[in-house]
C-alpha cells in the first residue's frame, strides 16, 4: 500500500513536471511568433463616415463597418447577461480559458474535420478576432490560449468585455453592440428590450447564417435558446422569459435614428462624398460637418409637425385601420377583460403558452410592426369602447384606458371629404371601435387620441449672402422615406412667383404706381385652353389698380395683364436671371400665376437675390471635412469665378487629373453652379420689390400671422396653386431666407379654404420666431438712383401741388420724367 502511494505521488510529480516543461516548451516555441498584446487597440478599427451639423450634432453615419464604441458601465445588464449566457457564463470567474472548452476543442482538432467550431472564452475570441488568422489548426488554438493569458494579465475583465462588445461583428456591416442596436432596431443599446438584447447576442457566432434579415426563424430559435439559458442562470424571471420569447423577429419596420432628423441632407452628403472620394470614405473615420444649425433644424421639424397636425385636424377624424380580420372578437373580449397585461394569461403553469398566448402576442406584435413608428406618438390597439372611456393595448402590452373629454375632441368631426365633415362627436362611439389601430400623443401631461397628417412639407433656410444652408427638411417626421422634397419635388409655385414678374416690369419702365385695370377678361390663347377666364382668389374685381396693390393683394388679373403688356419673352429673359432655368419657364400667360414647376431649393435661391440686393449665390451644405486625426480634408471657401474657370479648364484638358487637390476646391453646391461676382439684378429693382413684399407681410391675413414676430425688416410672399394643390410661403430678412412648401406627393387638393397663408405661413412664422432671435433689426438702406415721389393714388401719376389723394412712391430716377 505504501509503495502504491509513493508511486502515485511520484507519478503526479512527473506528470506535473512534464506538463510544466511541455507548456514552457510550447510557450518558448510559439513566443517569437505571438503578436504583441498591445496590438489590441480600438484606434486600428475601421471607423465609418459620420455627418454632423455645424455645431457637432450627429445626423448620419455610413460605412462598411459601422461602429459606435460604448463604455462597460453603459452596457445594459440584460445585454451583458445575454452575451455571457450565449458565449461564456464563467467569464468573470476564469483566467481567460475554460478547461472543459479546451478539451472539447482539442478533441475536435484531432478528429477528421479539424478544429471546426468552438468559440472559446470571450478572452480567446478577443485575441482571435484582433491578432490571429482564421486557420483551423492546433497551433492556432495554442496561440489563442497563450494570448488569452497575456490579455487577462494586461487588462481588467471590464476592459476585455468592453473590447469584445465594441469589436465583434454582428452582421450587416455592424461591428459592436451599439452599431447593431442601431442597425436592427433603430435605437441605442440602452433602449433594447430583453428579446432584442438576446437577438443581438445570438448573432455573435455565425452572423452570416444567424441573421434576422436573411434567416429570421433560425435567429428566433437561437435567440430563444439564449433566453432559456438566461432563465436557467437566473438572469431573468419566468415572466420576463414569457414576454421575451413572444416577440416576433421583425426588424423591417425599424428606421435608423440619429441625434437629429436630417436624413435627407445626410443622404445627399453621403452620395456626394462617395462620388468624390470613392468607397474608402466609408472606413476612414472621416467627419463631415454640414452647414446645418441644429437648433434651427430642430425648430423646423417641430414647426412642421405641429402646424401640419393643426391643418389635418381642420379636416376631421379619418376612419382608422381596423384589424378585426386578424383578431377575432373572442381575442378582443379576452384582452378587454384583463386588468393590466395579456401576459397574465400565460403565467399559470397549466396554460398552453405556445398554442395560445404566443400566437396571440405574435399577432399583436405584427400589427404594431405593420404601422409606422413615430417618435412623437404612442401607438395602441382598441380593445373595448364605451361612451365615456375606452381600453387599448399599448406597445409594451399594457391594457390602458382613456377618458372622454368633449373639449379635447371637438375637432374630431368625421371626415367625409377634403371639404366636408360630419357632426360634432358626442362620445368615443363616434370615433373608434374595437380592433382599430390608433395613435396617441402627450399634450399638457395628458394622453389624447391623435392622427397622422396625410399632407407633406418641405423647408429650406439659407443665408442669402453666403449661400450657407441653415435648415433642410425634405419631408415630415411622419414619413419614413428618403424622398427629398427640397430639391427633387417640383410643384407649381403659385403666387409666390409673382414678385419676379413684377421685378421684370420694374426693370422695363413700369413703376409701383403704374395702373392696370382689374376687370374680367377672357383670353383665347393657343398655348392654353380654348378660353381662359382667370379670377382673383376673392372672386371680386377691383377696377384700376396700382401695381403695388396688385402685388400686395396678389391680384391674378393684374398680374396676367401686366405680363401681357410686358411680353412673355421679355419677362422670361429677365426672370431667368434670378436662377430659374429659362427652358422651364412657361411660354404663356399662366406664367404670371406661377404655373412653372420649381423645387423649394430653387425658389429659396431666387428669393435670396431679392434679399441680398441682386446677387445670385450658390447654396452649399458642407463646411468642412476632417480625417480621423482631425486634419482638414476640405474647408468651404467662397470660390472666385476665376478659380472655378481654372478648375474647369484643368479638368477638361486633363480628365484624369481628378485629384483631391482639385476636389478640395469645389464647394458642395445644392444646385447647378450659378454664382457670379457681378450683380444679376439691379439693386434698385430688388429694393422696390422688397418694399412691396414688406407691405404684403404687414397687411391682411399675412400680417395678422407675422405680427407676432414684431419685426419691420421682414418681407415675403404667399403662394397657392389651383385647388390648393400646393401652398407656399417664402420670406426673408437680409441675412436669412426661408421657403416653406406644403402639399401632397400626388398633388391632390388640400381643401377649398386652404391657402399659403393658412398652412405654409404658420410654419414659417414658428420657425422664424427662433431664427430671428440672433439677427438684429436691419436698417433701411435706399440705393442711389431711386427716389420717393408724391403720386396720385387714383391715377398713379406724379401728383399736382393741389392733389389731396396722394402718397409717396418709389421710382427709378430715370422713370420720374416719364
Amino acid at each position: 500500500m505504501t509503495k502504491f502511494i509513493k508511486f502515485l505521488f511520484w507519478s503526479s510529480i512527473a506528470v506535473t513536471t512534464f506538463g510544466i516543461l511541455t507548456t514552457l516548451t510550447v510557450y518558448l516555441y510559439l513566443k517569437p511568433d505571438l503578436p504583441e498584446i498591445s496590438l489590441v487597440d480600438q484606434s486600428q478599427l475601421q471607423v465609418p463616415l459620420k455627418i454632423y451639423t455645424s455645431d457637432g450634432v450627429l445626423i448620419g453615419e455610413f460605412g462598411e463597418k459601422k461602429r459606435r464604441p460604448i463604455n462597460f458601465d453603459d452596457i445594459p445588464s440584460n445585454l451583458k447577461n445575454a452575451f455571457l449566457a450565449a458565449e461564456d457564463d464563467g467569464f468573470f470567474r476564469h483566467q481567460g480559458i475554460s478547461y472543459t472548452g479546451i478539451l472539447r476543442s482539442f478533441i475536435r482538432c484531432i478528429g477528421p474535420n479539424g478544429c471546426f467550431g468552438g468559440g472559446g472564452t470571450i478572452s480567446m475570441q478577443v485575441v482571435r478576432g484582433y491578432v490571429l488568422t482564421r486557420d483551423q489548426t492546433v497551433i492556432r488554438k495554442l496561440k489563442e490560449i497563450l494570448l488569452a493569458y497575456e490579455l487577462e494579465s494586461a487588462a481588467s475583465k471590464k476592459e476585455i468585455f468592453e473590447l469584445y462588445v465594441n469589436s465583434i461583428f454582428l452582421g450587416n456591416r455592424s461591428y459592436g453592440i451599439e452599431s447593431a442596436a442601431d442597425t436592427y432596431f433603430g435605437k441605442s443599446s440602452q433602449e433594447l428590450t430583453l428579446a432584442e438584447s438576446a437577438l443581438i447576442a445570438s448573432l455573435a457566432q455565425l452572423p452570416s447564417r444567424v441573421n434576422p434579415i436573411k434567416a429570421p426563424e433560425r435567429t428566433k430559435s437561437r435567440r430563444n435558446w439564449i433566453l432559456g439559458r438566461m432563465l436557467k442562470l437566473r438572469y431573468i424571471s419566468n415572466e420576463d422569459y414569457i414576454l421575451a420569447i413572444s416577440e416576433p423577429v421583425n426588424i423591417s419596420k425599424y428606421i435608423k435614428s440619429y441625434d437629429l432628423d436630417s436624413r435627407h441632407l445626410a443622404e445627399l452628403i453621403r452620395q456626394e462624398i462617395i462620388n468624390r472620394y470613392g468607397l474608402r470614405a466609408y472606413s476612414e473615420g472621416w467627419e463631415v460637418y454640414s452647414t446645418i444649425d441644429s437648433k434651427l433644424q430642430s425648430k423646423a421639424i417641430e414647426s412642421i409637425s405641429e402646424r401640419l397636425s393643426e391643418y389635418d385636424k381642420r379636416h376631421g377624424w379619418r376612419p382608422k385601420n381596423n384589424y378585426l380580420d386578424i383578431f377575432s372578437i373572442d381575442d378582443i373580449n379576452s384582452l378587454a377583460n384583463l386588468d393590466y397585461s395579456p401576459l397574465a394569461i400565460g403565467i399559470e403553469e397549466s396554460f398552453d403558452f405556445t398554442s395560445d398566448v404566443d400566437t396571440l402576442l405574435t399577432r399583436i406584435r405584427n400589427t404594431f410592426d405593420s404601422n409606422i413608428f413615430i417618435h412623437s406618438h404612442k401607438r395602441g390597439i382598441v380593445i373595448d369602447v364605451n361612451e365615456e372611456s375606452f381600453k387599448y393595448l399599448s406597445e409594451d402590452l399594457q391594457v390602458l384606458s382613456l377618458n372622454w373629454d368633449a373639449e379635447t375632441y371637438k375637432w374630431a368631426r368625421r371626415y367625409i371629404s377634403i371639404n366636408s365633415r360630419g357632426s360634432l362627436p358626442q362620445n368615443f362611439y363616434d370615433l373608434i371601435k374595437p380592433g382599430d389601430f390608433i395613435y396617441l400623443k402627450s399634450t399638457n401631461d395628458n394622453i389624447v387620441l391623435d392622427q397622422i397628417p396625410l399632407a407633406e412639407a418641405a423647408l429650406i433656410s439659407i443665408n442669402p449672402n453666403t449661400g450657407s444652408i441653415s435648415s433642410y427638411v425634405g419631408g415630415t417626421s411622419f414619413d419614413d422615406g428618403l424622398f427629398d422634397r427640397v430639391r427633387l419635388s417640383f410643384p407649381q409655385t403659385g403666387s409666390s412667383f409673382k414678385p419676379f414678374v413684377y421685378a421684370a416690369a420694374f426693370a422695363n419702365n413700369y413703376n409701383p404706381s403704374s395702373i392696370i385695370n382689374d376687370a374680367p377678361i377672357i383670353f383665347n390663347d393657343e398655348n392654353l385652353e380654348s378660353f381662359w377666364r382667370p379670377e382673383n382668389y376673392t372672386g371680386k374685381f377691383y377696377g384700376p389698380t396700382r401695381l403695388r396693390e396688385g402685388l400686395v393683394q396678389s391680384l391674378n388679373i393684374v398680374s396676367i395683364k401686366l405680363l401681357r403688356e410686358l411680353g412673355i419673352t421679355t419677362a422670361n429673359n429677365y426672370i431667368s436671371k434670378f436662377g430659374f432655368e429659362r427652358s422651364r419657364l412657361p411660354n404663356d400667360l399662366s406664367l404670371a400665376l406661377g404655373s412653372g414647376n420649381f423645387s423649394p431649393a430653387e425658389v429659396a435661391r431666387s428669393y435670396g437675390v431679392l434679399a441680398n440686393d441682386g446677387y445670385l449665390v450658390d447654396l452649399h451644405y458642407v463646411s468642412k471635412i476632417l480625417d480621423r486625426d482631425g486634419n482638414n480634408i476640405f474647408i468651404h471657401q467662397d470660390t472666385e469665378e476665376a478659380d472655378l474657370e481654372d478648375i474647369t479648364a484643368n479638368m477638361s484638358a486633363f480628365p484624369w487629373l481628378n485629384t483631391l487637390e482639385l476636389e478640395a476646391k469645389k464647394p458642395y453646391n445644392l444646385l447647378s453652379n450659378a454664382s457670379n461676382k457681378n450683380k444679376v439684378i439691379d439693386e434698385r429693382v430688388t429694393h422696390i420689390v422688397k418694399d412691396i413684399l414688406k407691405e404684403h407681410t404687414r397687411r391682411g391675413s399675412t400680417g395678422r400671422k407675422t405680427g407676432i414676430l414684431k419685426r419691420s425688416d421682414i418681407a415675403g410672399k404667399t403662394g397657392t396653386t389651383n385647388d390648393a394643390k400646393s401652398t407656399w410661403f417664402s420670406g426673408f430678412h437680409e441675412d436669412l431666407v426661408t421657403t416653406v412648401w406644403v402639399g401632397t406627393d400626388d398633388f391632390t387638393s388640400l381643401g377649398d379654404n386652404e391657402y399659403g397663408s393658412s398652412i405654409a405661413l404658420p410654419i414659417w412664422v414658428d420657425y422664424m420666431s427662433l431664427a430671428l432671435e440672433n439677427l438684429p433689426e436691419s436698417e433701411i438702406r435706399i440705393p442711389s438712383g431711386i427716389s420717393y415721389v408724391k403720386v396720385n393714388k387714383s391715377t398713379g401719376e406724379i401728383a399736382n401741388p393741389d392733389d389731396k389723394n396722394t402718397y409717396f412712391e418709389l421710382f427709378l430716377n430715370e422713370n420720374i420724367d416719364n
